[in-house]
């Protein structure tokens, strides 16, 4: 029995010692004491010894015998490259990029976090490579998806800048990476609005601005064979959209194009408002219109924001197409939705009704003067910022008020209810002569 138990503790010690050797290798003793020296060296913060033991631990330990190795061995050469001379300071960082690469071979798990961190360092140590970084970059980013470090974003988006003055990139590539990289970047801020992030942005955009490639005909050269292609992309019409607007491109055909594409896609009551703006400025009125009261049927907006489009469709409505009628139906519902426009609605109105043509006798013909004289002193009790202009339209109203003998030819005296029918309106008011 006494045999058994003693064969039994022999082979667990053999078979402990194989393992411990295939962990640390042939040379495990060397291994061990090499890693244990350029640790104590290293919590100690001093970098240049435990670089020499470091570089022991590297030579004679498995790759696989621990990944702090790889992660230690980055702090200790970004320290040496810290303060190393032009002599010796492209080996340093050569060993830093072998640092990295032997962990992504060996710790495949944790490769995309290294290959972020890689290409973060190639950036501060590979200046003049201007190329080999964006193309690395570029790649990592790709890999990376949602879960990228967004510094390298910004990083990027400076270094096409910089390749774009110094002619190694073109226009398009500027823009590509524009393109490609805002979204990612916008969506990271969305989920996290820090002041950190914020700061990400502004240097992204600013980068790109700062690049001079952001101009009209550009955007339209490089994105209107993109947009014909893919249409129905809805983030490359949203990006289309967003280059186009921030550069003051909003009369090229591109513009109403990627808005209009990107309201079917995703209709939204600011896509609606924004495809009336569009279309009013080139004086297409009724499709103008037509998209006016889609934002304000689109139960996104609010009432205060409906009675806002609402007031801007009733002036719309009496300037650009002279339907008094249906202008002043709408200004009296904006008025219902937000109280606070009832100065600017009645102004509006009295407006309306003093430029109105009305038909029949000479009474039914000036009596739309008192009509409006009704909604523009509604102005100026609402809103006593307007009482000038209120003021000024009742003077020329009153102009046109009959005298006291005209009225009575019409069985009329001051103070008499009237009623009056024109230009698809109607209202009853109150009968005024000048004496």
């Amino acid at each position: 029995m006494k045999k058994l138990l003693l064969f039994a503790v022999v082979m667990f010690m053999g078979v402990t010692g194989a393992m411990a050797q295939g962990k640390y290798g042939p040379d495990s003793a060397k291994c061990v004491n090499s890693l244990n020296f350029y640790r104590d060296f290293y919590k100690q913060g001093d970098f240049k010894e435990a670089a020499v033991e470091w570089r022991n631990a590297f030579k004679y330990c498995p790759p696989k015998a621990s990944q702090n190795i790889f992660v230690h061995g980055a702090t200790i050469y970004r320290s040496l490259i810290g303060k190393a001379d032009a002599a010796t300071k492209q080996g340093l960082v050569d060993t830093l990029m072998l640092i990295y690469d032997t962990r992504i071979a060996n710790f495949p798990k944790n490769a995309l976090k290294t290959k972020q961190n890689k290409v973060l360092d190639m950036a501060n140590y590979f200046a003049a490579d201007d190329r080999t970084v964006y193309e690395e970059t570029a790649e990592v980013i790709k890999i990376s998806g949602q879960s990228v470090n967004p510094d390298l974003l910004v990083l990027q988006m400076n270094r096409a800048k910089a390749m774009y003055e110094s002619q190694k990139a073109t226009d398009e590539e500027v823009l590509n990476t524009y393109s490609e990289l805002s979204p990612i970047l916008e969506e990271i801020y969305k989920a996290d609005p820090s002041e950190i992030n914020k700061g990400r942005r502004a240097t992204f955009e600013n980068a790109f601005v700062l690049s001079g490639v952001a101009n009209c005909d550009n955007l339209i050269s490089v994105f209107t064979p993109r947009f014909d292609a893919n249409p129905k992309d809805i983030a490359l019409v949203k990006n289309i959209a967003k280059l186009l607007s921030d550069n003051e491109c909003l009369d090229s055909e591109l513009f109403l194009k990627s808005v209009m594409a990107m309201h079917e896609l995703e209709p939204s009551f600011n896509s609606a408002r924004l495809l009336y703006r569009l279309y009013s400025s080139k004086d297409q009125n009724e499709e103008a219109l037509k998209y006016l009261q889609e934002a304000i049927d689109n139960p996104e907006s609010d009432d205060l924001e409906d009675a806002s489009m609402m007031f801007e469709m009733a002036t719309f409505q009496f300037k650009k197409l002279n339907q008094y009628g249906p202008a002043v139906k709408t200004a009296k519902e904006a008025m219902e939705k937000d109280a606070s426009l009832a100065g600017k609605a009645n102004l509006l109105i009295g407006t309306i009704w003093y430029q109105v043509k009305c038909s029949g006798n000479e009474m039914e013909q000036r009596a739309k003067f008192w009509v409006a004289t009704d909604y523009l002193q509604r102005a100026k009790n609402a809103d006593p910022a307007l009482a000038a202009d209120a003021d000024e339209l009742i003077r020329n109203c009153r102009v046109y008020f009959p005298t006291v003998e005209d009225a009575f030819m019409y069985d009329l005296q001051d103070g008499n209810p009237f009623t009056v029918s024109c230009g698809g309106m109607s209202a009853t008011t109150t009968v005024r002569t000048t004496k």
